[in-house]
């Protein structure tokens, strides 16, 4: 079996219970706010599954080097298998993420309208502005994904003083994202580059922590657990 598909049956019930859990969380924290005040200003499915779903996919990052690296490659896989087979899992969980809380971001805005709970400030997302949003969503949680494999990789194949410095160097894919795509919850774009621009360097930086990431862990010693 290939590795994304091994990688897939691991978390696929983990993304299930996940993403049920944003949704009932979305659910009762947007119905109190709106019970108790008529109206809400903002968008609670930013709050809660843009900001949540990108730290989560920073701990797949560092699960997938630090645990489903060894599996596989214990397991008689080569770790180019693993690379490969991580890369298209990857892009698929950070695509199916980003279309989740644009998806549910545009479902939100259209029940606070018909019911009118809309306050001022509200970022509404019509039909129209959901490929733009997702634009900005796809790259920032590809970005986090990547910064968590790399840190992991800094810690897991050097000493710890070397891990640190990786570990600056592994997030800056993060921080670049954030700081040129992210979104907020009232809808501001973090920074007002125009957007090719934006999504240029925040790819580009994502690029070249993925090609070291593919160098520190293409020969990197497999560590064996304690029994």
């Amino acid at each position: 079996m290939s590795a994304h598909h091994l990688l897939f049956r691991v978390y696929r019930p983990i993304i299930i219970v996940f993403t049920a859990i944003l949704l009932t969380s979305d659910l009762v924290v947007t119905t109190l706010v709106v019970v108790g005040t008529g109206h809400i200003g903002f968008s609670m499915w930013i709050v809660l599954a843009g900001y949540a779903a990108k730290y989560w996919l920073l701990v797949v990052g560092i699960m997938l080097v630090v645990m489903q690296l060894r599996q596989f490659v214990a397991n008689g896989g080569t770790r180019h298998e693993f690379l490969a087979g991580a890369a298209v899992f990857g892009l698929i969980v950070t695509a199916g993420f980003a279309a989740v809380v644009t998806i549910g971001h545009g479902v939100e805005s259209m029940v606070l309208g018909a019911g009118d709970w809309r306050g001022d400030g509200y970022p509404t997302l019509p039909l129209d502005g959901m490929l733009g949003q997702f634009g900005q969503l796809f790259p920032e949680s590809l970005a986090y994904l990547m910064s968590g494999a790399m840190i992991a990789a800094g810690f897991y194949r050097w000493r710890p003083l070397i891990g640190l410095v990786v570990m600056v160097g592994g997030a800056i894919p993060a921080a670049v994202a954030d700081g040129l795509l992210g979104v907020d919850e009232f809808g501001h774009v973090a920074a007002r580059l125009p957007y090719p621009v934006a999504l240029a360097l925040s790819l580009a930086a994502t690029a070249l922590v993925g090609l070291a990431l593919r160098r520190a862990i293409s020969d990197v010693p497999i560590k064996r657990t304690a029994g």
